[in-house]
């Protein structure tokens, strides 16, 4: 079928997103797979549509589009932007192909999981934060011509990112300030200056096997933006290095505020604002504070100790064979309750009235 092109402003009257989304489905619904969307703001664009023939691909050439361009994208959905895109262009990307031409504002590819993201600009704040790899399917790859901004690939768990400098000599770094902040996975490519990385990572040179990677990936990806000419420029190879996680930060644990005084942003994410006394506090209420409470039955209990050895707190514990859970470390997680074979654990709601 021919491509169907939606124009989302008519007589000075802007169509919804809620109207072109379901516009979107219709079509696809009556066979359409090819789309041209002049937009206007509109959000999730591409990301949530689908076809019940997965056999077939759905195209969008899409310009002025809102924030979450391919959203929770899937496999066999390729978008294309013409121009720049705000906030979130790829978030949760679980197989879209997305390429846009130009800009891309923050959490760019956020918790990406699989597909590919290529933009032909910068981007913006945290963007790659959150990437990540399920073996099962394609590792997920995050291209950027220019830059990033600040706090870029904070806790990657997985894929492969990279970011080619392009016109960015005057910057300190073209990954902006505290990048890498608790990254435990993944690899970035990186040409040009770099700065102020977190200290859980490490600056390695490429081997063969990243050239040769690069040298195909950035062939295909200068294709998808239409920068094919700049293939010979990116390819000195002597500018570029590769970003990993040492091996033993992995492996090492420290408290919160240690690391937050150690290995984070000096003085704070808020430090221009604020005098951070790096307190922390509890995410879940112990004691009285707890919603549930578990109980222990000694005539169903067999002694086999897995819910010693799941607890997360540490905090249950057997005298001779009487189990208890310290009251002053369990959460109420229930996790010994679901996990016990003969449901010797139950959790009960906690009525306890609270006390000063």
């Amino acid at each position: 079928m021919e491509r169907f092109k939606i124009e989302t402003l008519k007589n000075e009257n802007r169509m919804s997103t809620q109207e072109l989304l379901q516009l979107i489905q219709a079509k696809i619904d009556e066979g359409y797979t090819d789309f041209e969307i002049n937009g206007c703001g509109q959000h999730n664009i591409g990301g949530s549509s689908w076809a019940r023939d997965r056999s077939k691909t759905l195209s969008f050439l899409v310009r002025n589009p809102g924030q979450r361009v391919g959203a929770m994208g899937m496999k066999g959905t390729r978008i294309i932007v013409e121009g720049s895109v705000p906030a979130d262009t790829g978030w949760l990307n679980s197989g879209a192909e997305i390429i846009v031409k130009g800009d891309s504002g923050d959490t760019t590819a956020h918790c990406a999981a699989s597909g590919e993201i290529y933009i032909g600009g910068r981007v913006g704040t945290r963007s790659g934060a959150l990437m990540k790899h399920d073996p099962r399917f394609k590792i997920p790859e995050f291209w950027v011509l220019k830059n990033t901004g600040s706090y870029s690939f904070e806790f990657m768990g997985g894929g492969i990112a990279i970011v080619c400098g392009y016109e960015c000599e005057e910057f300190d770094s073209v990954l902006g300030k505290g990048s890498c902040g608790g990254m435990v996975g993944g690899t970035i490519f990186v040409r040009g200056k770099v700065e102020n990385l977190s200290h859980c990572v490490e600056i390695l040179n490429l081997d063969e096997k990243d050239i040769e990677f690069l040298h195909s990936g950035l062939k295909r990806f200068l294709d998808k933006i239409g920068r094919s000419e700049l293939f010979n420029k990116l390819t000195d190879f002597s500018e570029w290095h590769k970003i990993q996680t040492r091996a033993e930060a992995v492996k090492k644990r420290m408290p919160v505020a240690e690391f937050r005084q150690k290995e984070w942003i000096s003085g704070g994410i808020f430090g221009d604002f604020i005098t951070d006394d790096y307190a922390v506090y509890e995410l879940a209420g112990t004691g009285d504070a707890r919603c549930r409470i578990p109980q222990w039955d000694k005539k169903l209990c067999i002694g086999c100790d897995i819910c010693v050895k799941n607890c997360p707190q540490n905090a249950i514990f057997s005298d001779e064979k009487v189990y208890h859970s310290e009251d002053n470390k369990c959460i109420g997680c229930g996790i010994c309750a679901a996990l016990c074979p003969r449901q010797a654990w139950k959790m009960v709601e906690n009525n306890r009235e609270i006390t000063k």
